[in-house]
């Protein structure tokens, strides 16, 4: 009876453990990919981060291992001379010596620096990592947002199609249309067929690379369409806090590092002296007796001063921070280029929307009822159908590039989807 019921129990836990499965495999399908969860997924499984990271505890094995002294060494040394001298023969350790260098020149203490200063350079290192990561995620999102947008615009646009080729056949058999009319509806809706086929090519391409980036395996993902633009951020918040970005904060961890290197060749030009303690036996007075001596050993720096050392060291430090000033230029620069793009990107898709896209879908319903009765010509019907949905495509590439820009400009100015900063540039996480 207790083998059954313990069966019974494994059988239950089995079951629960299936169901479990079934159901996280359940929401995982379900789950609506947003900007924000598409770049916590592309963090938390990617490579990248993982190979910062572990650049970081690198850098933590350097800076325990900077405030090592050196370590002491000890000599031993045997021979015969105690018995030659007293006829006895053999071999004997004769003498034993301990030397310690003492790093007086404060060199230690400038190498605890500098590998401070390495370490912080890769923590800032680990947020540029993740800025990149979230520009690839978000770029990855929306291609496939639009590749999506673009294949239902297809099958919309084939639907529409079928539509007027019907009414087409129904006009033709009454004598209304012509044969060659009719043939121009087959030919559009052909290539509204050849549109699809384009369109699906492209969604398959786009869904591959955002399964990739997220390690999604064969999930197939739903997402939100793109139906506005961002939000625009105030260019002076995002000038303001440029110094914050973590290139540049890791840009000025590398100067910080340069100088205490600096410090560093200058405090090795001088060797650290010995001190040493000495023990021998020898024989003395006839008869063997022991010899403590204490010494201290130190290298003149007559020929070789580091002097070579210290400019290689001086030079690296100017390099790095005329690399920083060229860095800081850049990002600047590249802040008020994207955010000029993006605001003309806004602006244009809401005058496109109004201007151009609510006007061709009003001709093209119009058109469309003329047509089936009789109204409207083949020509101005074909030229109403590519007008409505060219301008739906259109204003679809403009949302686009406007999210596009977006992600763009989060990365010159170093803003990271998680930080508090960064909610004027989500927008409505299309």
């Amino acid at each position: 009876m207790l083998h059954r019921r313990s069966r019974k129990r494994g059988t239950t836990l089995f079951v629960s453990l299936l169901v479990c499965a079934a159901a996280s495999s359940v929401r995982a399908q379900q789950q609506e990919w947003t900007l924000e969860s598409a770049t916590q997924r592309a963090l938390a499984v990617a490579p990248q981060r993982l190979a910062a990271d572990a650049r970081v505890a690198a850098q933590k094995g350097m800076l325990d291992q900077a405030g090592k002294w050196p370590n002491p060494s000890v000599e031993l040394g045997a021979d015969n001379t105690l018995g030659k001298e007293d006829g006895e023969g053999g071999t004997d350790f004769t003498q034993f010596t301990f030397k310690q260098p003492i790093p007086l020149s404060g060199r230690i203490a400038y190498a605890r620096k500098q590998a401070r200063s390495d370490l912080n350079q890769a923590e800032s290192e680990v947020d540029q990592q993740r800025l990149a990561l979230e520009y690839d995620a978000a770029r990855a999102l929306h291609t496939l947002q639009r590749a999506g947008a673009e294949l239902r615009l297809a099958e919309e646009r084939l639907r529409a199609a079928d539509e007027l080729q019907n009414i087409g056949l129904r006009r033709e058999q009454a004598g209304d249309l012509s044969r060659l009319e009719r043939l121009r509806l087959d030919v559009v809706r052909e290539t509204a067929m050849q549109t699809i086929a384009t369109a699906e090519g492209e969604y398959s391409e786009a869904l591959a690379d955002f399964r990739t980036l997220l390690s999604l395996g064969e999930l197939d993902p739903t997402f939100s369409a793109l139906k506005s633009t961002p939000d625009l951020p105030n260019l002076a918040d995002l000038e303001s806090r440029l110094e914050l970005h973590p290139t540049l904060v890791a840009a000025t961890h590398g100067i910080e590092s340069a100088a205490h290197g600096v410090d560093l060749a200058r405090a090795n030009r001088v060797v650290d002296p010995e001190v040493w303690l000495s023990r021998e036996r020898d024989y003395i007075g006839g008869s063997r007796q022991d010899v403590t001596a204490v010494g201290v050993s130190v290298t003149l720096p007559l020929w070789d001063r580091g002097s070579g050392r210290i400019d290689t060291a001086q030079a690296n430090k100017q390099k790095v921070q005329y690399e920083r000033d060229a860095l800081r230029l850049r990002l600047a620069n590249q802040v008020r280029l994207n955010h000029l793009h993006l605001a003309h990107l806004i602006e244009q898709s809401e005058e496109y929307r109004m201007k151009v896209l609510f006007p061709a879908e009003d001709i093209f319903q119009l058109t469309r009822k003329g047509f089936a009765v009789g109204q409207v010509d083949i020509l101005n019907l074909v030229d109403a159908v590519d007008t409505f949905f060219d301008a739906r495509l259109r204003h679809l590439e403009l949302l686009t590039e406007a999210w596009l820009e977006a992600a763009e400009l989060r990365r010159s100015a170093g803003i990271a989807l998680s930080s508090t900063q960064s909610h004027a540039l989500e927008g409505n996480k299309q």
